[in-house]
């Protein structure tokens, strides 16, 4: 019936205020009665002994007459009746008086000249004004409590508007909404919530428009590459050698997109919640041995001085993963490292058996500017952008591996040498 939060709570709390104020007033009214009733009739007592004892000492002639002054001073009705009279006497007052109820009546026995009388004195009008002065007063509570329940609503409902609003500016995919954060408490707790959670939704909105951008470029360079060189071979302009030469350039852009391809899919998979370790015992010298063996192709043709220093170390992870993890480092090396430079690769695994590993693949190539070290392990980020374009790459291979480092509660680094760099991966045995 009533959809508005608003109306609802306003009800709710005026509902409340009403129930309470109409107990209080039943509550109060009853108290007042009764504690009335009970001065009234020691009043009326009073009286009747004033009269009995002012009789008493001046014995007026005129027993009438002066029940009948009496009356009239006391403002009372008095009624008096004798066991030898068959009638009884009314002064200020009649038998409808007495009879109707419709006041205090107290009855006091007299005794006049040896006769046993009974004084009857009725007081004909009660005293309301009390209880008209408690509806006064809680009906000016419930005004003035219904006007500050109102504004009270009001306060408390507006910043839940604002969160609502803010929700709903949320949904179209407006993540630049902020709430004021001027509260303290839980609707201040949660508009700081509502603002953090609008401020990472517009982070990631940022980097998956930035990750589109990012592959269609990726995936755009090498295709127009291989688009024009399919022309240029189809229209015959180039000779046999201009051909060959095409042909690699054409082989060398597929197999980047097979690798971008490949790492998207990884880093998909990975991120995902269904990826589950697959944990093993295995060798991390010998591992990182033969991702080092495969690559003699590529830094024999560098004339890269590879060396290497690893004793027999046994962890337990993931172990395709990590050979995932030093293919991207090895490659990275190579890539950076200048022809006829170094890369050294060493393996600490310290004196404990059970501790974690240290991992390094220095090369001296060019350092990596201190603005950049963090930039380099997000996705599709290079230290280089230059140089890397020559070199090849997608900018995904380091935040490939710190997401695989992650995942085995380790970590990977960069490390400014004398004469170069080194990425430093640090790995507990057992995952």
């Amino acid at each position: 019936m009533f959809k508005s939060l608003y109306t609802r709570v306003f009800i709710t709390f005026m509902s409340a205020v009403l129930i309470s104020v109409i107990v209080g007033f039943v509550s109060a009214v009853s108290f007042f009665l009764k504690s009335n009733n009970q001065h009234t009739v020691e009043i009326i007592e009073n009286k009747a002994n004033i009269i009995i004892e002012h009789y008493d000492t001046s014995k007026p002639s005129d027993l009438s007459v002066y029940l009948s002054l009496a009356s009239k001073i006391s403002e009372v009705g008095l009624k008096l009746t004798s066991a030898d009279q068959n009638a009884p006497q009314y002064y200020n007052a009649n038998e409808d008086d007495f009879a109707c109820n419709c006041g205090y009546t107290v009855s006091i026995p007299w005794i006049i000249d040896g006769n046993t009388h009974t004084l009857e004195v009725l007081m004909k009008e009660t005293n309301l004004s009390g209880i008209r002065e408690i509806f006064t007063v809680l009906a000016v509570v419930l005004l003035v409590g219904g006007l500050i329940m109102l504004l009270s609503v009001r306060y408390l409902i507006k910043p839940v508007k604002e969160v609502t609003n803010a929700a709903k500016q949320i949904a179209k995919g407006d993540f630049n909404v902020r709430l004021s954060q001027h509260r303290s408490d839980e609707l201040g707790s949660l508009s700081t919530a509502i603002n953090e959670m609008a401020a990472e939704l517009g982070q990631l909105d940022r980097e998956r428009q930035d990750f589109v951008a990012n592959v269609s470029h990726e995936f755009q360079s090498p295709l127009t590459l291989i688009k024009g060189y399919s022309s240029m071979i189809l229209e015959g302009e180039l000779n046999e050698h201009e051909k060959k030469q095409a042909l690699h350039t054409m082989i060398n852009e597929t197999d980047r997109l097979s690798r971008l391809s490949d790492n998207l899919l990884r880093l998909a998979y990975l991120e995902s919640d269904r990826y589950a370790l697959s944990l093993s015992s295995f060798d991390l010298a010998e591992q990182i041995r033969k991702t080092t063996l495969a690559f003699e192709p590529m830094w024999a043709s560098k004339q890269l001085d590879v060396s290497m220093d690893a004793e027999r170390t046994l962890i337990k992870a993931d172990q395709e993963l990590l050979a995932q993890v030093w293919v991207n480092l090895m490659s990275n090396a190579i890539k950076f490292a200048p022809v006829g430079g170094n890369i050294y690769i060493k393996l600490e695994a310290g004196i404990d058996a059970t501790g974690p590993v240290s991992v390094s693949f220095f090369d001296n190539g060019t350092p990596i500017p201190e603005k950049d070290i963090e930039r380099i392990f997000q996705r599709f980020q290079k230290g280089d952008r230059s140089r890397d374009r020559k070199v090849g790459g997608n900018g995904l291979g380091l935040f490939l591996a710190k997401t695989i480092m992650n995942i085995h509660g380790g970590s990977i680094t960069v490390v400014h040498e004398r004469d170069g760099k080194s990425f430093v991966v640090g790995l507990p045995r057992n995952k």
